[in-house]
């Protein structure tokens, strides 16, 4: 039965109250009963052994909260270190911080990195990530996904994968590298790598963990989010961890497929259900996943680790609400209303005559919280990833090999009324314009398949040198398939289906495929001048191979057809890092560094135009690169009560890829070339200050700039003639980021004597104006999506092997908005932030 989010909220309440009204007081009165009234600690009987342990582990769960900023070690430089020791700019979040912030996405890791930007759309959209403002790509949801464009690159321990859809599960910690880590990381990490570091087998420890957690937000129904784990040791030389998850998310978003507007002969025959037209909460998701890995220790310095993971998600529907088309907002008659929906493009009115003049400014369809689309929006996701790694202790340094093998595939549906119409406006006259009923959807099926080895030594011993030096190679085969279908379009095409081929009623199709492969050596090596001054040298020298396709099809009149074939590849490239750090003290340094990254070309399907024949400089884009120039400093001061991490950083960005169309008889073939140079710069800065055992404050900031560097044309004929060309001018800013962004929050623990402790927080994260797209020219204004503040708050606790939490996220209950999709004769569709949501976790361990 579900339970109404006030049932929910007053329920959670009155056990939390229970408990905190029977348990707490009986505890600190026994701490207080302990101690003679007006006596110092010192005075007080003399301790019994159970009393010493409880003592001593409240001293331990103290420490671990003082310094566990500071102590969570990380192996993004190769090796094991405490973050802040690593002298560049590395975070990381630990498997406790994780679950008590209901960290269990990408998406929801994003809004804790002030550095780190996407727009918060449904979960069955693939989001383009912006990391320190490198972004030249408009960010809106998008079903198409050839039109991501991530600055980041991801890892699943060892394994670097085109995205990270996979959730946040018996994950250890969260690294995440700002800047370009070209030297270790390879392409794709042209502002930075985020990796999700497992939990691995443990020998002769049997352990294991229940968790489960209940939500609801506003307008949606009672969701679980629910994981298990358990290691089991076998003999003296194996362990075996295994963990599963599963997430039912009830959606809070309605969709109604006939739009409210559109009655009687016009009415569209709905979809999936003739006989329904409104389905509730329909932006929901399913997810389930499991891990299981197998260590065995085969002597006491050689172990190799085995380990399958897989995931399975629908992801279904769209979050957000549509607003009414301006044609259908400014009609003031059913005569008018019939007559925009038989030409979207006509007009009721005309100029200052017509109530609303912006289609961003026009009245929901139905309300807040509903979308109008006539087919259902959906994606299925599958991953499945093995690995083989191995560890050797060979007494000078460290022998890590891994071997990896995954795929991950997408596919769905969408609703192509909005936007299709522009196509199929034609085909739609000819059963009657849009009175016809019929209108278009579009179907894709994106595939990524890859296999990865790395072999690397790292030095051991404390001398003045250090070294890390590796092999990687891999090999990814990447397929987008993408069609558009308008049912009933058969019966007005010109020549029959068995004679154009494709699928019934299919209008247009697209696959893009590349395979692409890469060697590398790479090498780090770091040497102390002095015990406190440490300089590292790092070097990539790789060669690639990429062989691309681009076969479009369209099956309405064949104006873009097109078939690309094409082979690239480069030997002898290198990228290099420079880096010094100075120790001021054993707790603080400060470092500057000189880093490089890169991020892969491709293959466009441009189609030559009789004697205008496309150039080869734009049927191909080559690799982009950066440059990341910054100075930093990290650590602890005032006795460790505070910890600091600041820097500034400056990146030239260079064959910046960016979306570049051709127009072909008015349809649009979509494309990317490489732009002019861009330049970003900001400093970035977290703080955690510590008043006492109890109290803590914490603060992160980040201050962005991004804009063109050069003025460059690019012109998409040989002939360079003016027809196909298009300029970018020096001082146009880059979208995507906002300029200033804050996350702060307030932090109350305690530890009671006998061991259980709880805690209270608050936190908050402030988002300046995001522009919703680039500027390619420093006259234009790009619109921004509005600044927003969210809060939110956790209470929860420990006691023994339990552990419970209560949060309410989005405490205000705002609504700002973070994305949307394109106007189409449907109207604007604007996504919102999430509503208010309030949530129950409880853990066992055992």
């Amino acid at each position: 039965m579900q339970l109404r989010k006030s049932q929910m909220t007053t329920a959670v309440l009155a056990t939390l109250f229970t408990l905190g009204t029977t348990y707490f007081p009986q505890a600190i009165a026994q701490t207080q009963a302990s101690k003679p009234e007006g006596q110092p600690a010192e005075a007080a009987k003399t301790e019994t052994a159970a009393e010493r342990i409880a003592r001593e582990k409240i001293e331990a769960a103290k420490k671990a909260e003082a310094q566990k900023v500071e102590t969570i070690i990380v192996t993004a430089s190769g090796r094991s270190q405490s973050a802040s020791s690593v002298p560049y700019n590395v975070t990381a979040i630990s498997e406790e911080a994780l679950r008590e912030a209901n960290i269990t996405d990408l998406k929801k890791l994003i809004t804790q990195n002030v550095s780190i930007n996407a727009p918060g759309n449904s979960a069955r959209f693939a989001d383009s990530v912006t990391v320190r403002g490198l972004n030249v790509s408009p960010v809106n949801a998008n079903n198409i996904e050839q039109f991501v464009k991530t600055t980041v690159a991801y890892y699943l321990d060892d394994t670097p994968l085109p995205n990270i859809g996979y959730r946040i599960k018996d994950i250890t910690r969260v690294e995440t590298l700002l800047g370009p880590q070209g030297t270790l990381y390879g392409a794709g990490s042209l502002g930075g790598t985020i990796r999700y570091i497992t939990n691995q087998p443990q020998l002769g420890k049997f352990e294991g963990k229940l968790n489960t957690g209940f939500y609801q937000t506003q307008h949606g129904g009672l969701s679980n989010d629910t994981d298990a784990m358990f290691n089991f040791p076998v003999g003296d030389s194996v362990a075996i961890r295994a963990s599963i998850a599963r997430l039912d998310e009830k959606g809070y978003t309605d969709r109604i497929s006939n739009p409210p507007w559109r009655v009687g002969t016009l009415a569209y025959v709905t979809k999936p259900d003739a006989n329904q037209n409104i389905y509730k909460r329909d932006d929901y998701q399913n997810v389930d996943g499991g891990r299981i890995a197998v260590l065995w220790k085969a002597t006491p310095g050689l172990s190799f680790t085995l380990a399958h993971a897989e995931q399975k998600q629908l992801a279904h529907g769209t979050s957000g609400a549509d607003l009414l088309p301006l044609n259908i907002a400014n009609s003031t008659s059913l005569a008018q209303i019939n007559a925009s929906i038989v030409d979207p493009d006509s007009s009721p009115c005309q100029g200052s005559a017509c109530r609303f003049t912006d289609g961003f400014a026009t009245p929901y369809s139905v309300n807040n919280h509903t979308i109008v689309s006539r087919y259902p929006d959906f994606a299925n996701r599958n991953f499945k990833l093995d690995s083989l790694s191995l560890d050797w202790d060979l007494g000078f340094a460290n022998l890590h090999s891994s071997t990896s093998q995954f795929k991950d595939s997408r596919s769905g549906e969408a609703d192509y009324a909005s936007q299709g119409y522009v196509f199929y406006y034609a085909l739609g006259d000819l059963g009657g314009a849009n009175d016809s009923g019929r209108s278009a959807f579009i179907t894709f099926d994106n595939t990524f398949k890859g296999l990865s080895h790395e072999t690397r030594l790292t030095s051991k011993g404390n001398g003045p040198l250090q070294w890390i030096a590796g092999l990687y190679y891999t090999k990814q085969d990447r397929n987008f398939k993408y069609s558009e279908i308008l049912p009933g379009m058969d019966a007005y095409v010109p020549l029959a289906r068995t004679q154009i081929g494709g699928n019934k009623d299919e209008g247009y199709r697209e696959n893009l495929g590349s395979q692409y492969k890469e060697t590398a050596v790479y090498g780090e090596a770091g040497y102390n001048i002095t015990p406190e001054w440490l300089t590292t040298v790092g070097l990539r020298y790789f060669k690639y191979d990429d062989t691309a396709i681009a076969e479009i099809k369209d099956y309405a009149g064949g104006f873009v057809d097109s078939n690309v074939n094409v082979n690239r590849g480069q030997n002898g490239k290198s990228y290099f890092k420079l880096n010094s750090s100075y120790n001021f003290t054993k707790d603080l340094l400060g470092y500057v560094t000189f880093s490089q990254g890169f991020r892969r070309g491709g293959t466009n399907g441009f189609k030559n135009q009789g004697a205008k024949i496309v150039a080869d400089s734009t049927q191909q884009y080559e690799p982009d690169s950066t440059d990341n120039y910054e100075l930093g400093l990290k650590g602890s001061m005032l006795n460790r009560a505070l910890y600091l991490q600041a820097d500034y950083f400056r990146i030239n960005w260079k064959n910046v890829q960016t979306y570049f169309s051709q127009d072909v008889n008015g349809f649009p073939v979509n494309g990317t070339t490489n732009g002019p140079s861009a330049r970003t710069q900001g400093f970035e800065t977290q703080a955690r200050y510590r008043f006492s055992d109890s109290w803590q404050v914490t603060y992160a900031g980040a201050y962005t700039t991004a804009e063109w560097n050069e003025t460059k044309t690019v012109c998409l004929y040989a002939d360079n003639t003016t027809n196909g060309c298009r300029t970018w001018t020096k001082g146009g800013q880059l979208g995507g980021t906002p300029k200033w962004k804050h996350n702060f929050g307030g932090r109350y623990s305690l530890f009671l004597d006998n061991g259980a402790s709880a805690y209270a927080s608050v936190n908050g994260r402030y988002v300046g104006g995001v522009p919703k797209d680039r500027s390619d020219d420093p006259t234009l204004i790009v619109t921004e999506r509005p600044a927003y503040t969210i809060i939110d708050a956790n209470v929860g606790g420990s006691m023994g092997p339990w552990e419970i939490g209560l949060y309410v996220q989005n405490l205000a209950n705002k609504q700002v908005e973070i994305s949307g999709q394109a106007i189409g004769i449907q109207g604007t569709r604007l996504i919102y932030n999430q509503p208010r949501t309030v949530g129950l976790n409880v853990s066992y361990a055992f």
